[in-house]
């Protein structure tokens, strides 16, 4: 019996050069970018920035930034956050979602604007806005561009549960860290920029693999547009920094503060996620493998901490994916 797979077409093997190509990407990033506003600038060139810079404001419309501007502000009463964001309901469906999701641990249901700004406070509030707009952008994804999408949503999720279950405090905004983190390859997507049907079939079921064939392809990769693009439309530079650096954590490491800790979470969840896609029940011997990644060791999580928090990890994944893609 011929199964569907079998039928499937296979990818192209990659041409040797390629491949080592992208190993001398791999171990060239490790530690930083040797020309970082070189990989910039051509991120910067881009379509898919181009594109960007044209409709980038459409999943932060006014009614979505006038309600970021009035969460940055501690003394504005919840009337107005709340007639702000009524304008747009599906964003307010979104919040509420999301804010009743395993990732945000409410114990009662969260069921207005108001409610969620008093119980999470009004960064988290705003986390979740942001997050919202900018995933809605994508609302329409299939194919390639949905299964990113779903990725991001989970390991947004997760990140954050890592950042809140071991005190992370000094983690500056994980979730939208976690969620934004492939950012730059849906927008890639959007404008056909790069194929990742045609690309070592590792590129989309291990971490680590589709920036180095980007570089060799287009001179830059996701996370460098990804950054590049959040700081276009002014989000928060710590975000935009973990964002860019999350493919190059000996570099982010060595700068260490927010920075480290926010790439090391985004690291561990990211792994995570591919993981839990090929094998939702709690494998040990992954478990053990992870706990030696560098990420892992510069947060000082142990394995066994890892083990009991694998149903916690997977549930919020799980319910995040619901909550975006609702």
């Amino acid at each position: 019996m011929v199964t569907e797979a079998a039928r499937a077409p296979r990818p192209p093997a990659l041409p040797a050069e390629h491949r080592q190509l992208a190993d001398a990407v791999r171990e060239q990033l490790w530690f930083g970018d040797e020309d970082p506003a070189r990989s910039a600038l051509e991120a910067s060139r881009s379509m898919a920035a181009a594109l960007a810079r044209a409709t980038g404001l459409k999943p932060f419309p006014a009614v979505a930034q006038r309600a970021i501007s009035l969460l940055n502000d501690p003394d504005t009463p919840l009337r107005k956050v709340r007639e702000a964001l009524e304008k747009d309901p599906a964003i307010v469906a979104g919040l509420l979602r999301v804010a009743n999701s395993a990732a945000y641990r409410s114990r009662q249901t969260i069921s207005s604007v108001e409610e969620a700004v008093q119980r999470l406070g009004s960064r988290h509030v705003l986390e979740i806005v942001t997050s919202v707009a900018a995933m809605g952008m994508f609302r329409d994804a299939k194919g390639v561009g949905l299964q990113v999408r779903d990725h991001c949503a989970r390991v947004g999720a997760m990140t954050r549960v890592l950042a809140t279950e071991w005190h992370q405090k000094s983690a500056e905004s994980p979730f939208l860290c976690g969620l934004l983190h492939d950012l730059g390859k849906l927008l890639l997507l959007q404008v056909s920029s790069i194929d990742y049907q045609k690309l070592d079939p590792k590129v989309l079921t291990q971490a680590d693999e589709a920036f180095v064939h980007e570089r060799a392809l287009l001179g830059f990769d996701h996370a460098v547009l990804g950054g590049h693009v959040l700081d276009a439309w002014k989000l928060p530079a710590s975000v935009a920094e973990v964002v860019a650096w999350h493919h190059q954590p000996g570099r982010a490491y060595e700068h260490g503060g927010e920075l480290g800790i926010g790439v090391a979470l985004v690291r561990i969840a990211n792994r995570i996620d591919y993981q839990l896609r090929a094998k939702p029940e709690l494998d040990e011997a992954f478990i053990a493998e992870l706990a030696q990644d560098g990420s892992v060791q510069y947060t000082g999580y142990q394995e066994q901490i890892l083990v009991a928090m694998w149903p916690k990890l997977r549930d919020a994944a799980q319910q995040m994916l619901s909550a975006i893609g609702g």
